[in-house]
């Protein structure tokens, strides 16, 4: 289908009951997103209001352009983790020079997806397997968790290591764990899992994270331990980066990956609500939207955004009908950014990588992996050796991608040959 450069133009009227379903959705949606936002700018090596800008306009954007009108978009795991993996080799996580890289890597994908969904490229991506998306989720899960483990339990492990040396490090720091650090994580992710176990409609991550809150400001942990500390109030405002040409020119193969990768998650959430709405979707233009909204991120000083399997299945679960529902949850962070900015100050950086280990801990797939092996070994072959290879990888774990790729490129070959 041919995308449209103004998709919102062609809304249906909404009645009253579709207003107060998409009201309620939103608000879902919301009480979730804030606190993920928050974690995932700590997997990205930003700030952690940039969580929230990210959370921000882009939604919206990805709202106005895109063609899922269940589909959240904003801050996700697998994005945030490949924006850390391609800057670590260029500067310091949080630091001035890393935001502004990241600005850059925002813009760049973006651009290139919306390109790619202007030039109807969406049915390429599309053809590729979903062995390959397998192998590298479980990857980079795993990679995740083993590099939120220190910073929940309080241990210091070099950065920048890869998969070996840091669960050596970790496991030799133990020992010296910080006590305070390491109750505050635990705790939490005990109460996480426990809470999605026996209340899955209760939004836990914001109940654990104002909970920890009134915890640490009572004890004042902030002596012992790490907060977020003060965060700027206010709105963003957009403005155009400083560019640096030559980190531009050595970003880009980071640029398509994340451009690629991203979409493929989408892809994967776009085909669940398509199915369960009966709406068909037009992959172009969520390129464009997707593309569309990683350029608002970049350009409002934030991190490469995309769709979230998790968040689109809660704002389709929590009855969301059209788009609005996504536009109502930005604007509840919108509201958060304004009020309640100076009262996430004690929130613990361990309770944020709880929260980031309880949410990707989900994406590893063990028995999918063994079955994929029993149905197809082709399919095998691609999931398995992106799986080693991106976690011989890490922290670059781009590179398993390619790795990935590359065995797509291979079975295919091999294919054609035998036919």
């Amino acid at each position: 289908m041919t995308p449209s450069l103004l998709p919102f133009l062609k809304w249906p009227r909404s009645d009253g009951a579709t207003w107060r379903a998409d009201l309620i959705a939103g608000a879902t949606v919301a009480v979730v997103a804030i606190p993920q936002a928050l974690a995932y700018a700590q997997l990205a090596g930003v700030p952690p209001h940039l969580g929230l800008y990210a959370a921000f306009v882009p939604t919206v954007i990805a709202a106005l352009f895109g063609a899922s009108a269940q589909l959240s978009t904003g801050p996700v795991a697998l994005t945030a983790l490949l924006t850390a993996a391609s800057l670590s080799a260029f500067a310091q996580p949080g630091s001035e020079a890393w935001v502004a890289l990241a600005v850059v890597l925002a813009l760049g994908a973006g651009l290139m997806q919306a390109a790619a969904g202007l030039a109807r490229l969406g049915r390429l991506v599309e053809r590729l397997p979903p062995s390959l998306m397998l192998g590298f989720v479980n990857a980079a899960a795993l990679v995740i968790v083993l590099s939120q483990l220190p910073t929940m339990l309080g241990v210091r492990v070099p950065a920048g290591t890869g998969v070996a040396d840091a669960l050596r490090a970790l496991l030799a720091g133990l020992p010296s764990a910080n006590p305070a650090t390491a109750a505050f994580g635990i705790v939490s992710l005990l109460a996480l899992l426990g809470l999605r176990r026996a209340w899955p409609r209760l939004p836990g991550a914001l109940f654990v994270s104002v909970v920890a809150i009134g915890v640490s400001a009572a004890v004042a942990y902030e002596s012992r331990g790490t907060v977020v500390g003060d965060l700027p109030p206010g709105l963003p405002v957009p403005a155009w980066p400083t560019l640096d040409v030559a980190a531009a020119v050595a970003l880009l193969p980071s640029m398509g990956l994340i451009a690629l990768i991203s979409f493929i998650e989408v892809t994967s959430s776009a085909r669940v609500i398509a199915a369960r709405t009966g709406v068909a979707w037009n992959v172009n233009q969520e390129l464009i939207g997707q593309g569309l909204a990683k350029v608002a991120s970049g350009l409002f000083g934030a991190f490469p955004v995309s769709g979230s399997f998790s968040r689109s299945a809660l704002n389709l679960s929590a009855g969301a009908r059209t788009a609005w529902a996504s536009i109502v949850s930005a604007a509840l962070v919108g509201v958060a950014l304004v009020f309640a900015a100076r009262s996430l100050h004690h929130l613990p950086t361990a309770v944020l990588a709880a929260l980031i280990v309880s949410a990707v801990g989900t994406l590893v797939t063990p028995r999918e992996l063994a079955l994929i092996w029993r149905t197809s070994r082709g399919d095998a072959l691609i999931a398995w050796t992106t799986l080693i290879a991106t976690l011989l990888s890490a922290p670059r774990i781009h590179y398993g991608l390619l790795a990935g790729l590359a065995a797509v490129g291979v079975r295919a070959a091999v294919v054609r040959m035998r036919g």
